[in-house]
């Protein structure tokens, strides 16, 4: 049977349970219609899937990136970069993720706000003045992103290299710290040695003059000992004039070696005294150095942050981090310039005829502009024009009945005039009745 050339042909595309999750899924990313997406040719679908998936990949880098900025900050510094106490931290890293997703879902949210307001362009392929000024805020802030998003990734790509760096900039400074704080112990321990010998020097002459002194005395006793035995002096034994003189020098020195022992020992404890402090300023001195070492240790492995992996990675890697910038940049700037190159499809003509219909339904319509900026006259609501056009006629209506009441009050005041006008002639004038007492 022939077709009636008069038929419209209808073309089914399917519903939108007919999509899959995915795709319907990365329409959302791109900020599309799906209802009128499922209306348009398989191009147009497409399209704004790939817009869709250049969304949903920025996310997933800004997750990558931000968790492991995050980790970089958040992970404890025990260790150099290359050090064996440089471990896994788990804590660290369950909060790096939490922070990551919270990174990209900001990210996220913006990039589709960036690419669902960029417009469609002026409908053809070519990119304009025009177009590129009126993107220019988005094309700023997209640029920002993909420069904040490349710097983790290119420190995560260059991670040996910064390491191998980072290891030899952590040992000349903690190096550098260290001789600080070991010169200047050297010359404290220098003079509280110089000061330690000294002191015990004095102790060394003390006990050396006594024990002269005792060894002279020795020798006197000895004499006196060969003197009362007869070895000395006259030869006879016994305790003569000589053996008593010289038992009394003996004494004598005696006595004055134990005097001089007493006033020694005060000596003797003076020097000890400042001895112990001597010796524990130098035994604190060099806690405190080894205190300093061991914070030195830990400020060279805090040498670690994301900003100075960031400031090796640019100065060893050449043109790598500018490679990845860029790459990340026209990941970024890509569904912008994507969309001023979109010619005008099945899918931007249902998106203005649903405005218009949305602006019937409501009692507005007008005409708009195109991209380029071409003149669009103001919209006129018709439920507005309602409303003023029945106050206007209520207000005409009051003013028709009030016109009225007054013509019937001069009628009736008129006819009682003309029947008995010496009424109206008195001495005290009659107070005038009011329309509504005319009965």
């Amino acid at each position: 049977m022939d077709a009636d050339p008069t038929e419209i042909r209808q073309y089914h595309y399917g519903t939108l349970q007919e999509q899959g999750y995915f795709s319907r899924f990365l329409w959302r990313c791109a900020g599309a219609d799906e209802q009128l997406l499922v209306q348009c040719p398989q191009s147009d679908r497409v399209k704004y899937e790939g817009l869709g998936g250049i969304v949903l990949a920025t996310g997933v880098l800004s997750f990558l990136s931000g968790s492991y900025a995050f980790y970089t900050v958040f992970s404890p510094k025990l260790d150099t970069a290359l050090g064996s106490g440089q471990q896994f931290h788990m804590p660290s890293a369950v909060v790096a993720v939490l922070c990551g997703l919270v990174w990209s879902a900001i990210i996220f949210n913006i990039e589709r706000f960036i690419v669902s307001s960029s417009g469609k362009g002026d409908g053809t392929e070519k990119i304009t003045l025009s177009e590129i000024g009126n993107a220019l805020p988005r094309i700023i802030m997209g640029a920002i992103i993909g420069v904040t998003l490349s710097a983790p990734l290119e420190i995560r790509i260059l991670e040996s290299e910064i390491n191998a760096k980072l290891q030899e900039e952590q040992i000349e400074y903690k190096t550098r710290l260290n001789s600080t704080f070991e010169a200047a112990f050297e010359v404290k321990k220098t003079e509280l040695t110089g000061k330690i010998a000294d002191a015990q020097a004095r102790l060394d002459q003390i006990d050396a003059d006594l024990e002269m002194r005792r060894q002279e005395i020795n020798a006197q006793r000895q004499k006196l000992e060969d003197e009362a035995e007869g070895r000395s002096g006259s030869g006879k034994p016994g305790r003569g004039p000589a053996y008593l003189d010289k038992k009394a020098n003996l004494d004598s020195k005696q006595a004055e070696l134990e005097y001089d022992k007493s006033k020694a020992a005060d000596r003797v404890n003076a020097i000890n005294d400042e001895l112990a402090i001597w010796k524990a300023e130098l035994t604190a001195s060099a806690s405190e150095l080894e205190q300093r070492r061991a914070d030195n240790e830990r400020q060279s492995h805090a040498l670690d942050g994301l900003l100075k992996r960031i400031q090796i990675s640019h100065e060893i890697g050449g043109a790598v981090p500018k490679m990845i910038a860029a790459l990340l940049m026209c990941i970024e700037l890509g569904p912008i310039f994507f969309k001023m190159m979109l010619t005008r499809g099945v899918y931007e003509v249902l998106v203005e005829t649903q405005g218009m219909l949305v602006r019937a339904q409501a009692g507005i319509d007008g005409e708009t502009r195109d991209d380029v900026g071409h003149l669009r006259s103001s919209y006129r609501s018709h439920a507005y024009d309602a409303i003023v056009e029945e106050h206007r006629r209520r207000a005409d209506t009051e003013r028709h009945l009030a016109e009225l009441v007054h013509e019937q009050f001069r009628r009736i005041r008129g006819d009682e005039l003309r029947a008995d006008p010496l009424s109206f002639i008195a001495d005290e004038p009659a107070a005038p009745r009011s329309p509504s007492s005319e009965g």
